[in-house]
């Protein structure tokens, strides 16, 4: 058991040094150069050279207790930068769930659901034309096009603001038609069933989703450092889109991998709650599985048993 724990902790330290702790010392040696440098000296490498040289010749580099409060002072700084950047992580993640008929969110869902509606009368019109004439191999790549356009969008009608919500949405409403399980519920029995090397590959997808949003985190931080010291808006508007890249990219991954789950297992999961299921798992046996997991109600109203009367 001590040896677990000694790994735990080197394990933990390790996880903060490289998603936090490093970040946050590369953002809090940006905010020194912007307070020295500033916007007038943004790049002036004579005046970082004579602010060091400075620096080494006065009371800093003189006694030890100066230069070691300094340090201190500076690795503080990066710990509360990282821990900042978690929040708007965290932060981050939530939106993507987002939900609700407020005036933002429900405008840009119904962007989204109109640019998907389009996408799927585009559809139906390919296909139209297919059916006419399917030995016409223009038309084929027409209909296929025309699926990826609406695949881009969305894999069913958008219920979400944001690509990535609705990505999460998707897989929660395919598992539902296909199967009749809802998967919010459903998800945490079937976790337990699952071998490690699908829990790992899980894990390592949702890890790859929480980087993303720690660094849009991070995009913003420098983003707002900016305003005082251009270089690290250059850095912020590059770090957001690469974090929108990698945030659809491992969503995605997740999306797909959890949907995977549910295909694989889910009848063994039917089996574990006691239901019978020969063959592949069907939507009749996945609304059981609902219904139990759910703690619906399952039993008739004539093998209940009555309810203890009040004395």
């Amino acid at each position: 058991m001590n040896a677990f724990l000694a790994e735990l902790g080197r394990q933990l330290v390790t996880r903060w040094t490289a998603a936090l702790l490093l970040p946050g010392a590369l953002f809090a040696a940006a905010v020194v150069l912007a307070e020295v440098l500033g916007q007038r000296h943004a790049v002036d490498r004579w005046a970082l050279a004579a602010w060091w040289d400075g620096l080494a010749a006065g009371p800093a580099g003189g006694p030890g207790a100066g230069l070691l409060l300094g340090a201190a002072a500076f690795l503080l700084g990066a710990a509360a930068a990282g821990l900042v950047a978690q929040s708007v992580g965290v932060l981050v993640s939530w939106t993507w769930s987002l939900a609700g008929a407020g005036p933002v969110v429900g405008a840009l869902t119904a962007r989204r659901r109109r640019r998907w509606e389009r996408a799927d009368a585009a559809v139906l019109a390919a296909e139209r034309a297919l059916l006419a004439d399917a030995g016409d191999p223009a038309l084929r790549d027409r209909t296929r096009r025309a699926v990826a356009r609406r695949v881009a969008v969305c894999l069913v009608e958008p219920a979400r603001p944001t690509w990535v919500g609705d990505r999460l949405h998707a897989t929660d409403v395919r598992v539902h038609r296909g199967y009749g399980i809802d998967l919010a519920s459903g998800w945490p029995r079937l976790w337990l069933l699952l071998p490690d090397e699908a829990r790992g590959e899980l894990a390592a997808a949702q890890e790859r989703c929480g980087a993303a949003a720690r660094l849009t985190g991070w995009g913003l931080l420098y983003a707002a450092l900016g305003a005082f010291w251009w270089p690290a808006l250059v850095v912020g508007l590059v770090a957001l889109p690469t974090a929108r890249y990698r945030a659809r990219l491992a969503v995605a991954v997740y999306a797909d991998l959890a949907e995977a789950a549910v295909d694989l297992y889910g009848r063994d999961l039917a089996l574990q709650l006691g239901l019978p299921c020969p063959d592949r798992l069907t939507r009749e046996i996945g609304e059981q599985i609902t219904a139990i997991v759910r703690k619906d109600d399952v039993v008739p109203r004539d093998r209940r048993a009555p309810a203890p009367r009040r004395p």
